[in-house]
């Protein structure tokens, strides 16, 4: 709830660039959540096409979107398919 944090990696799992702040759930739900995370995928350059997945707490009741759980362990290829879409946004966010 405290912190934000963002990896961009390429298809081989390689960390591309990485940005943290103190933009948790509580500080992205004032300022809105589609305006902390754009501000953040702009400032590593991620391109417009690419899709994110979003963890922890945005995906609670009180979230950006409420997502259920998965159970663990589980292949990435099982989170993505249940993992829930943003409603509204141009790019693919899941969380």
């Amino acid at each position: 709830t405290s912190s934000f944090r963002l990896w961009l990696v390429d298809r081989t799992g390689r960390v591309l660039a990485e940005r943290r702040s103190d933009e948790g759930m509580l500080a992205a739900a004032k300022a809105g959540f589609p305006g902390v995370l754009q501000a953040h995928l702009a400032a590593v350059q991620a391109p417009d096409h690419l899709p994110v997945l979003v963890c922890g707490m945005a995906g609670a009741k009180t979230g950006w979107v409420e997502a259920g759980y998965v159970d663990t362990p589980a292949p990435l290829s099982a989170i993505l398919r249940q993992a829930a879409r943003v409603p509204g946004e141009a790019r693919d966010i899941r969380i």
